[in-house]
């Protein structure tokens, strides 16, 4: 197998995203970490064991220039976080929440609580990302023997928070990965890293993983896990 033809099988594009830096737009739909803003009418902000679960971000999809084909279905996002305890491998709506809307012309200002959030918000701003390519761990094919001393360097994995692509994985495959067994047979969609200047911390300087099922029956079914160093 020559390197191009290996490098076919395995790169993905990415979206990345980079926390502020840039003056925000006044529109309540634009991504942002930090912040929610908009819901369906009708709906009020989440809580969880009694207080208002943190805001982690809000993604606007229908802005990207590509996304992954599981959320073609979708243009916007929400996920909130448990302000205690992090979650990791509960379902959706335990310790953690996401909320997924297919218009984006439906949603509409929903009330923040008057609460202090340990996370700082930030606007987002979009990069295309060509090429990325797996960690170790998640490559679906197998490494050419001239490339395995030095797989890094040569098919790097694009770090930070993104949508698409592949997971930066750094302890080993999620534990809903494609290799394990799950009901929902879910495909990871998109990572948010920690982030010092949005103080953000998925343990230490860890990385957080939405997966979205794949299975017929279970596309409205969302998995969350992370890792730490």
């Amino acid at each position: 197998m020559t390197r191009e033809e290996f490098e076919t099988k395995i790169k993905k594009p990415a979206i990345l995203f980079q926390v502020g830096g840039f003056r925000p737009t006044d529109s309540k739909t634009a991504s942002w970490i930090g912040k929610v803003m908009v819901g369906e009418a009708g709906e009020s902000w989440p809580e969880s064991n009694g207080k208002p679960m943190i805001p982690i971000c809000q993604l606007n999809l229908k802005e990207l220039p590509s996304r992954p084909d599981n959320l073609k279905d979708i243009e916007f996002i929400s996920l909130f976080i448990d302000s205690e305890e992090l979650p990791n491998d509960q379902a959706n709506g335990d310790l953690w929440l996401i909320r997924s809307y297919a218009n984006i012309e439906d949603l509409v200002e929903i009330d923040s609580p008057e609460h202090e959030f340990p996370i700082k918000a930030f606007p987002l701003k979009v990069t295309e990302v060509e090429n990325d390519f797996p960690c170790w761990e998640d490559c679906p094919t197998e490494i050419p023997e001239e490339y395995k001393d030095e797989y890094y360097q040569h098919f790097p994995n694009q770090e930070g928070f993104k949508i698409g692509g592949w997971p930066t994985l750094i302890q080993s495959e999620i534990s809903w990965g494609p290799f394990n067994e799950h009901p929902a047979e879910p495909e990871y969609v998109f990572q948010i890293d920690s982030s010092e200047k949005a103080h953000l911390g998925w343990g230490d300087s860890g990385v957080a993983y939405i997966g979205r099922g794949t299975k017929p029956g279970y596309k409205d079914v969302w998995t969350f896990s992370w890792q730490g160093m």
